[in-house]
């Protein structure tokens, strides 16, 4: 079934204050848009949906990705190329920049983890003014190790969540994320469940992170 992105927006538990505004300023800009396709469109040129995906494994270790251009350590994701479901899109995406196959990756929530908005500088090279990035994000766990580092990356890295938070600093958005994975992976492990996450029965659900 195809992800419905205003009907997830809408009905998503932002963490905080912060968050809720930018859900809010993410479905108007949807609402805004000439059509969804339009939305998800790099020819819209005051932004566009973009999608994300935080990466786990079963010890509760984040997969981090160097990025070449950027320069900085982000979740994996980007651009659409055409599609307008926001979860296939950040699953392609985290195919694509980690090198894990699809077998060896779920969605642990089931919808959206995050909500974020990045200002995009203006790109002389590119032709393209300063815009937005409404980025929705997923969690997603692997079973697998074995990533590869594509031309579009330096370096990837596993990381404990307090290594992960030191490279990822200056990144508000991304240290929200953080934040809500070390409280849900705490949650997990005082439930009376085994320790580590089992991917093979790994059944996403919603689950709130709201502290507002």
């Amino acid at each position: 079934m195809k992800f419905d992105i205003v009907n997830e927006l809408m009905s998503y538990k932002p963490y905080n204050e912060q968050e809720r505004a930018n859900v809010c300023e993410t479905l108007r800009f949807i609402n805004d848009s000439k059509s969804l396709e339009d939305a998800f469109s790099r020819d819209n040129k005051a932004g566009h949906i973009t999608g994300s995906a935080l990466v786990i494994d079963s010890d509760g270790r984040i997969l981090l990705n160097h990025h070449k251009k950027a320069g900085i350590w982000i979740q994996f994701g980007g651009h659409s190329e055409g599609e307008t479901d926001v979860q296939a899109l950040a699953m392609r995406e985290t195919m694509e920049e980690s090198g894990l196959p699809k077998q060896n990756l779920r969605f642990v929530v089931d919808g959206i983890f995050d909500c974020a908005i990045y200002d995009i500088p203006a790109n002389r090279t590119k032709g393209e003014p300063a815009h937005k990035h409404y980025d929705i994000n997923f969690l997603i766990m692997t079973d697998s190790t074995n990533f590869k580092v594509t031309n579009e990356s330096l370096e990837l890295r596993w990381c404990n969540f307090y290594e992960a938070l030191e490279l990822t600093k200056n990144d508000v958005a991304l240290q929200r994320m953080l934040n809500k994975y070390r409280a849900f992976f705490d949650r997990f492990s005082r439930a009376e469940q085994p320790k580590k996450f089992n991917f093979k029965f790994c059944i996403p659900r919603k689950i709130s992170y709201a502290i507002i």
